[in-house]
């Protein structure tokens, strides 16, 4: 079944489409041509008229179950409804992110998720929120939104920035459990699958790309920031200004990849950032993942391709080559030597001489049988 129901997305009043939307319902969605996806909030979602609501609801009700929340008969919010959309974040909230210089991608995480909850506890004034509100919300979350347990992370920062930060309360009055993260392993290429990946690639553009990702594990804004100033030939090494926690650091310049970026800009001839997309703007994440899916596609690549997954890829080749793990944790920038120790498990070495005893059980057997 799906569910329509009211959605303030940038200041803007929407329609979320929440629910497993059927192949048919999918198709029929594509007719909205202003349709967008939220990864922060996993759902689709249309800017909210009453007549788009209703269109929207006579288009997918031939396919899927459809149910209002939030709309009346009318396809009009009701009064319940619009008093807690109509919810406004204090200015001291956004004021305080903007004055700490939290990166945009975090103030809208914020500003998204401390919303969300203010609705949920209206008519409650913020200021009086305690622990077990914020208990109760948690559980709201996890038992029946379901969210992921980053998107509850998020929702748990935002609520403390408000309390510890803008109200200076205690942290340790509102400290609240967090779910347990999920420690996965990297997916790691091969070294073939490195150059056919390489190799299928014929874009000039997308290889100089790919290089950098692979050859100087690169995060994905950090590439998309790179600026030409950045790249020192002379040191071998490119300055990647501002990274994750707002840090700098210099990471290797590999030969191959510096002369390829030559032959890349005199080709293409950007200004001030290494990769542009259109008419100078800069490129998107979207359109850099995409194009190494196509790519990994036309390789016959099977495994899920992202930046992330030549960056992982370049750690564990510089660990099996020999580098030190100090050395590759300045690389990649991690402030915690646990996170770049988990290529330990994926890199080809001294692990993949091991051999269990099933094996040797069995080895011993057979000589003793052969001996008999």
């Amino acid at each position: 079944m799906l569910t329509l129901e009211p959605l303030v997305h940038r200041d803007t009043l929407c329609v979320a489409i929440r629910g497993r939307i059927s192949a048919a319902a999918y198709q029929s969605l594509s007719q909205f041509t202003d349709r967008k996806y939220s990864k922060s909030l996993r759902c689709f979602y249309i800017k909210y008229t009453a007549d788009a609501l209703k269109n929207l609801y006579n288009v997918l009700c031939p396919n899927d179950e459809v149910k209002l929340q939030g709309f009346d008969d009318a396809c009009a919010l009701s009064e319940t409804s619009l008093a807690k959309h109509a919810v406004i974040i204090p200015d001291a909230y956004s004021e305080k992110l903007i004055r700490m210089r939290y990166s945009k991608a975090t103030y809208d995480n914020y500003m998204i998720q401390f919303r969300m909850f203010l609705m949920y506890i209206h008519p409650t004034p913020p200021e009086q929120v305690n622990e077990k509100i914020v208990h109760n919300y948690l559980l709201h979350l996890a038992n029946e939104k379901k969210v992921s347990k980053a998107t509850q992370n998020q929702a748990i920062n935002s609520i403390k920035f408000y309390l510890e930060q803008v109200m200076e309360g205690e942290r340790r009055v509102y400290y609240t459990e967090r779910p347990r993260k999920e420690w996965k392993l990297p997916t790691i290429l091969s070294d073939d699958e490195v150059k056919t990946l390489f190799y299928h690639t014929d874009n000039v553009k997308h290889r100089a790309i790919m290089f950098l990702f692979y050859s100087a594990g690169l995060r994905m804004t950090e590439l998309l920031h790179l600026r030409w100033i950045d790249i020192d030939p002379d040191r071998k090494s490119i300055y990647v200004r501002c990274g994750k926690g707002k840090k700098d650091r210099r990471t290797i310049l590999s030969p191959v990849a510096y002369d390829y970026l030559m032959y890349y800009k005199g080709i293409y001839r950007t200004n001030d950032c290494v990769f542009e997309g259109s008419g100078g703007r800069v490129y998107t994440a979207r359109s850099v993942n995409n194009m190494l899916k196509r790519n990994a596609l036309r390789a016959g690549i099977e495994k899920k391709i992202s930046s992330q997954t030549l960056r992982h890829s370049f750690a564990a080749h510089m660990l099996e080559g020999g580098a030190d793990l100090r050395y590759i944790q300045a690389l990649l920038g991690h402030e915690s030597s646990k996170t770049t120790e988990r290529y330990f498990y994926v890199a080809h070495g001294e692990f993949d001489k091991l051999h269990g005893p099933l094996g040797t059980l069995m080895f011993a057997e057979g000589t003793e049988n052969g001996q008999q």
